[in-house]
């Protein structure tokens, strides 16, 4: 159980998160998510590039990594949304390409459309070109998609796309914008998880039930909870957890938290020979986490060969 845990701790660097200052992709995300990681520097980063490289070369297949190989990514932001209808896991990712790259737009309608009916929609919405698979037919994760200028994106159907072009963009709530504040020049990748309106709660209830076990109990008590990281190499990562209390209340709930996260990593990274040290630090009604990580690319490359979705998808195992 810890193991699905670590890896999911990665799942949150990796993908399902505020932007980086002056990061474009997330003007597409709405302010309506439950959490949004943007992953900027992807060809220009070592280790980002590293990560993206070994992710579209692991043995499980993928038309998404078809995609992300056959162009050159500047920036990705993944967003999770609240659950919609039977959709459990409701997803939107937007990747802001490299000046000058190409799009291969049989590759796209191959990751919106199952291998054996490959049929292909479209609706014109706002001056853009939405192609969807029809429902009967919609794969799992993403259905449609949409090529703004040199901005795509896929998302699990036509409506999230929709959600996307119209806005309110994350980037002009409040919570964003003081975490944005709180990180600004920082690493490679931030996650931005929003509680209001116990958002972040109801997105993790689903997941500790299946793992059986509970991930944070303060979750309750917390405005929102944002990570950064820098990617250093294929081995090692630092970075930091910021839990943003509503007040100072339940300052001590929400500092137990963090310093049980950081015990549940050291004790399986000692398990796996990985080196990890980390401290925790509370201001006001804020509690930092504080990691570095050494010798983590065993658990890079088993994450890869699982599937990242695979983990945060409620009711799969």
């Amino acid at each position: 159980m810890r193991s699905k845990f670590i890896l999911y701790f990665l799942v949150l660097m990796l993908a399902a998160v505020i932007a980086l200052e002056g990061a474009e992709t997330s003007r597409y995300i709405p302010d309506s998510c439950t959490t949004v990681v943007t992953i900027s520097n992807v060809q220009t980063d070592p280790g980002i590039s590293w990560l993206l490289d070994s992710w579209i070369n692991s043995p499980r297949e993928s038309p998404l990594r078809d995609f992300f190989d056959s162009t050159a990514s500047k920036e990705m932001s993944v967003a999770v949304f609240p659950p919609k209808g039977k959709t459990p896991l409701y997803l939107l990712l937007v990747v802001k390409l490299a000046e000058g790259a190409k799009i291969d737009k049989n590759i796209l309608n191959v990751i919106v459309t199952p291998e054996d009916k490959p049929e292909v929609k479209s609706v014109s919405y706002k001056g853009a070109v939405i192609n969807f698979a029809p429902e009967e037919n919609a794969p799992e994760d993403f259905s449609a998609y949409a090529v703004l200028k040199d901005q795509v994106l896929i998302g699990t159907d036509v409506d999230v796309i929709k959600k996307a072009i119209d806005g309110p963009s994350i980037k002009k709530s409040s919570g964003y914008l003081e975490a944005e504040d709180r990180f600004s020049g920082a690493a490679d990748g931030l996650l931005f998880a929003d509680n209001s309106g116990s958002k972040f709660v109801n997105f993790l209830q689903p997941l500790e039930k299946k793992w059986k076990m509970t991930l944070l109990l303060s979750a309750e008590y917390l405005e929102w909870m944002s990570y950064s990281f820098d990617v250093i190499d294929s081995t090692r990562v630092a970075g930091k957890v910021v839990f943003q209390g509503v007040d100072k209340t339940y300052i001590e709930d929400i500092q137990d938290d963090a310093e049980f996260l950081g015990e549940v990593f050291k004790r399986k990274f000692i398990a796996d020979k990985i080196r990890y040290s980390s401290e925790v630090e509370v201001q006001d009604s804020t509690v930092l986490l504080n990691f570095k990580i050494e010798g983590i690319e065993p658990l890079w490359i088993k994450l890869f060969e699982q599937g990242v979705l695979s983990l945060i998808r409620p009711g799969k195992d």
